[in-house]
């Protein structure tokens, strides 16, 4: 196996995702004053030229630190804490509310006014302005293009392709169970007011704050430096996708590689960047609520948005779903999989660090008196289980396991590495495949997959051998499948995937 570029090395050294986004995002600043390659075609735009940035937030950060302050302080999960500090300090009577209103008015005029007076002056923003009005106008098809040099809040922009509700597609039943009325109210206010920032923290306002700068310079190069293409894709639900198409190299070009980040990536610096390396042509996509995508990730929300973005590459790229490869990082299996369940010509699914089912996971880090308000939130609003839609897909599938997995495991920390190894909830996934693929091979050997999954590549060899026992040929059939579903990478969960452990599987129906 090759040496790993010094890259690589330096990033699996990360301690946690914060360590390997500065890794990363010091890099890119290093190669951000980079000289881009100067267009030779005459510019036959009307409004003026874009400005000496490429890709600049226009928005400000006034608005977007506005912006993480409305997310936080109308969010209903810090309503109940807000109200009781307000009766604390006695401000809940009318001349206490009118003191808050009062203050609040002050804020927000100083904040607007100043913003308004920076716009104002900016020769940036008056260029934005007038290209915006152009293309709202509809006066050149150019201003669409020239828009696009801008960062900005994806509203009431026109779509490069718009996706049409298919009553046709196959949705898993949300499982129903009998609770009282407080049980279900209290399960629907959790999921709004704190479950999907704990499931989907991408979207919090705070981060998407915090990360504009750093998505914007990443943007930058993907354009500059690969030739990316940005695109604005419309969902059913009426969601606007921020997405990138990246072309290959000619040989690699015929086969498009669909990217589906976690639940905290952006496509500007995730898990496309791995088989782009490869030469490999591929469309990424931030989801609703990330990034500069419109919107929130609920679970309709983000399957709309996987099949636009399945629509667009077969409509627009022109991409049969048998050259579509699905790959897809952490809780990104959930929309691969009920692609693939969807769209079972796909050429295969690819799944990187992700997991059965979501519950497990929640009610381990849940306390145990809350578990029937998780168990039927999680159920009827985040119904991720993937292995039965999985259950649908029979075409070629590859699962890459992290073998230092700290966020997708039923165990704590200070818990031997081979337990917290054992609790990684891939491993179900892998016999969940086997179990509805393969039924013969796991009958009474269900242990043995756990057996196989504890060894190392050293103890699967020796067991590799041929064996006249029938049930030592059994076992050896059902090592066979275990090594053709399921490969490890010896990396925690936000390390990138070495792009070497990136290979699209082959179909195989017995072993």
């Amino acid at each position: 196996m090759p040496r790993d570029d010094p890259i690589t090395e330096e990033e699996r050294r990360a301690n946690s995702a914060t360590d390997l986004i500065r890794m990363r995002l010091e890099r890119l600043q290093q190669n951000i004053d980079k000289p881009a390659p100067i267009p030779t075609k005459k510019e036959t735009l009307r409004a003026p030229k874009a400005p000496l940035e490429f890709v600049r937030n226009v928005v400000g950060s006034s608005a977007a630190a506005g912006s993480a302050e409305f997310h936080i302080y109308s969010s209903l999960a810090f309503g109940p804490f807000i109200l009781s500090y307000l009766y604390y300090r006695d401000w809940l009577t009318p001349v206490g509310m009118m003191t808050i209103l009062k203050y609040a008015g002050y804020l927000t005029l100083i904040g607007y006014g100043a913003r308004t007076f920076g716009r104002f002056f900016d020769e940036t923003n008056a260029r934005f302005l007038e290209v915006w009005e152009n293309e709202s106008n509809k006066k050149d098809d150019n201003n669409h293009a020239a828009l696009k040099k801008y960062d900005f809040e994806l509203l009431n922009v026109t779509p490069d392709f718009e996706a049409r509700p298919n009553a046709d597609l196959w949705h898993l039943q949300p499982e129903v169970t009998e609770v009282g009325a407080f049980t279900r109210g209290l399960a629907s206010w959790a999921i709004h007011a704190f479950g999907r920032h704990l499931i989907y923290p991408g979207s919090m306002g705070v981060l998407k704050y915090m990360m504009r700068p750093n998505l914007n310079a990443a943007r930058k190069l993907l354009v500059q430096n690969k030739n990316g293409q940005r695109v604005w894709i419309k969902t059913s639900e009426g969601d606007v996708l921020d997405a990138m198409f990246l072309r290959g190299t000619a040989n690699l070009s015929q086969n498009l590689v669909l990217c589906f980040e976690g639940n905290a990536g952006f496509y500007e610096i995730g898990v496309m960047n791995s088989p782009a390396q490869l030469g490999y042509t591929t469309l990424g996509f931030n989801l609703p609520g990330f990034g500069e995508s419109t919107g929130l990730p609920y679970a309709k929300n983000t399957l709309a948005a996987a099949d636009a973005v399945m629509q667009y590459a077969i409509q627009v790229l022109g991409y049969r779903p048998e050259n579509i490869v699905l790959f897809g990082w952490s809780i990104g299996g959930f929309p691969v999989s009920w692609l693939a369940a969807n769209y079972p010509s796909v050429k295969a699914v690819v799944l990187d660090a992700t997991f059965d089912d979501l519950l497990p996971l929640a009610l381990f880090r849940m306390p145990t008196f809350f578990s029937s308000i998780v168990e039927f939130a999680v159920r009827n609003h985040m119904n991720l289980q993937i292995d039965k839609l999985l259950a649908r897909y029979k075409g070629p599938i590859r699962l890459i396991r992290r073998l230092q997995e700290e966020i997708l495991t039923t165990a704590v920390d200070d818990q031997p590495e081979n337990l917290r190894r054992a609790t990684n909830r891939i491993n179900w996934l892998l016999k969940s495949i086997i179990r509805d693929r393969h039924p013969e091979l796991i009958r009474n050997l269900e242990p043995q997959v756990d057996r196989w999954l504890d060894m190392s590549p050293t103890e699967r060899l020796m067991h590799s051998g041929v064996s006249l026992r029938e049930e030592s040929q059994q076992r050896k059939r059902l090592f066979d499948a275990c090594s053709h579903y399921l490969i490890d990478f010896d990396a925690n969960h936000v390390t990138p995937l070495d792009p070497q452990f990136f290979n699209i599987p082959e179909g195989r129906d017995s072993f």
